[in-house]
């Protein structure tokens, strides 16, 4: 039973994981416009709010604690999903110099 993948195959998943890459990147450019957008109009609603009131001055506290919760989650998946695709990539070439390295041996072999 052979189980070597073959070039072809390897390009495949290259391409798969550079087209995620791709994606995801611009999943978390538009992810993160979208936060940015959304904490800039709360943060203002809640200055006018404890302007206003200023026994409201605790929703400021509370929209920028919800805001950082959000901002530390969002790093933290960025992060661990760039990791993940390092550690593909390094697997993919891995792969490529082992397969470069079989055809090199069994060649010599001949």
């Amino acid at each position: 039973m052979n189980t070597d993948i073959d070039q072809n195959e390897i390009d495949k998943l290259e391409k798969v994981l550079n087209d995620f890459k791709d994606e995801w990147e611009i999943m978390q450019s538009k992810r993160a416009s979208k936060w940015r957008f959304y904490f800039f109009i709360s943060f203002l609603v809640s200055l006018v709010l404890s302007l206003a009131f200023p026994k409201l001055w605790w929703t400021a506290i509370i929209v920028i604690g919800c805001f950082a919760g959000s901002l530390y989650s969002m790093l933290r998946l960025n992060a661990k999903t760039n990791s993940q695709i390092i550690e593909h990539q390094k697997q993919l070439k891995l792969v490529r110099l082992l397969n470069k390295f079989h055809a090199s041996s069994f060649s010599s072999h001949k």
